[in-house]
């Protein structure tokens, strides 16, 4: 126990204080907090009553949050709107220490909200407000020449994408470009849309969906699983992949020749939300910190059993890890 323990405590260590530049589409979680009390008479739906809304930083800023969080430190390119809600998550960033020299405030075009209305827990409605088509040029050239001044005092660059329009595919080659010319490792959180885009980067993180649209074969086993392994690696040329698999943990290849499966633990899934951006963050501050991919993604994927195990957007700190490894190392779970 003291030794799984000691290694997770020293990696932690190690992450502390290294800057991360992430680039991607930021957002708001908003959360309806209520109660199912009856049907409605208007139509078969349930009735929420509503008891509190949270808001929280959600898409690429809770990727930057993550790594503040973990003790880290960010630079964020990306855009919000000229609203309420745009104000809001500018101020929470700011709030938070995360670096927003980089974050845009475009008109008309509404800062991005998933509104999700919670009944016992319990998801009962997601509700959209957004514009996913792409941001324009002129924008473009404003958070290139951002990421392009921050990238020496970072050491990873992180793409966050979720396809509402800010990763758009000059973005995502221009970044890729800078990252590398810069010698930082990228790490992308990708979109199945974008997928050709994602050539020579550092670690790749698609679920098992993504893994399988992204290399057209169905992962429906280890078998195949290593098979779309070794297309996404054809197609992409990237050096190294992780595979998030819910409850079956995530599988990392190190390039073709070493794959390491990680198992998930045991804590029963409450909610996913958030927990792709929990695995991109702590994989980047990793290698921000010279862990090696392997290093990195053993702290993300405890870090993820953390994240679902909670309802809601949420931003794992070193001492929960902490305390889910002394759980995990005792066998308690």
């Amino acid at each position: 126990m003291k030794d799984i323990v000691a290694r997770g405590v020293e990696l932690l260590s190690v992450v502390s204080g290294k800057k991360v530049l992430v680039a991607g589409d930021l957002m708001i979680d908003e959360y309806i907090w209520g109660a199912v009390e009856r049907v409605s008479p208007e139509a078969p739906v349930p009735v929420v009553g509503v008891k509190g809304q949270t808001l929280r930083l959600g898409g690429a800023a809770n990727v930057a949050n993550n790594i503040v969080s973990l003790g880290g430190k960010v630079e964020l390119c990306g855009v919000v709107g000229d609203d309420q809600m745009g104000r809001w998550l500018v101020s929470d960033l700011e709030k938070k220490g995360i670096g927003v020299r980089g974050v845009v405030t475009v008109q008309d075009r509404p800062t991005t909200v998933k509104t999700r209305v919670m009944a016992h827990d319990q998801q009962v409605v997601r509700v959209d407000k957004e514009v996913t088509t792409p941001i324009e040029k002129s924008d473009e050239r404003i958070l290139l020449a951002s990421a392009g001044s921050f990238l020496s005092e970072c050491g990873c660059l992180v793409l966050s994408d979720y396809a509402k329009g800010v990763l758009t595919t000059t973005m995502i080659r221009d970044l890729i470009q800078q990252g590398r010319k810069a010698g930082l490792p990228v790490a992308v959180d990708p979109k199945v849309t974008h997928f050709p885009m994602y050539k020579n980067v550092t670690v790749l993180t698609p679920n098992l969906l993504e893994t399988s649209a992204g290399s057209g074969v169905r992962v429906d086993g280890t078998e195949n699983l290593l098979k779309a392994g070794r297309r996404i690696f054809e197609k992409l040329r990237c050096e190294n992949l992780i595979v998030t698999r819910g409850e079956q943990g995530m599988t990392v290849f190190e390039g073709l020749e070493k794959v390491t499966h990680l198992p998930a633990d045991s804590r029963r899934v409450y909610d996913v939300t958030g927990a792709g951006d929990t695995v991109i963050s702590t994989v980047a501050l990793g290698m921000a910190s010279g862990l090696s991919v392997l290093e990195s993604a053993y702290l993300a994927n405890v870090a993820a059993g953390i994240v679902i195990g909670e309802v809601g957007t949420v931003a794992v700190s070193p001492e929960m890890i902490r305390n889910r490894l002394i759980f995990l190392a005792a066998g308690r779970i």
